[in-house]
């Protein structure tokens, strides 16, 4: 395991349903997606964040993120305000 993955882990590691939509969507999200539907994830761990760009290109348009975890150098994340 990476680092950045180990750093997803640790923070997101109550958030499995979350993720499992955001790296391995089922076919009927896909299909809502396809018709439109928009999936909020909240409070996602950067890396994953990058990974989902890199590796569901084609579902971008239906992904939204708020909150997004940033590590910090004590171990801990910081959360976006979304405030831009």
């Amino acid at each position: 395991m990476n680092l950045m993955s180990q750093e997803a882990f640790a923070a997101g590691a109550g958030d499995d349903w979350e993720l499992n939509q955001l790296h391995d969507p089922s076919p009927s999200l896909t299909k809502v997606e396809r018709a439109g539907r928009v999936t909020i994830y909240d409070g996602v761990v950067v890396a994953d964040v990058d990974v989902a760009m890199d590796r569901q290109f084609d579902r971008i348009e239906s992904m939204m993120f708020v909150r997004t975890k940033h590590p910090v150098a004590d171990g801990t994340f910081e959360t976006d305000d979304d405030c831009d």
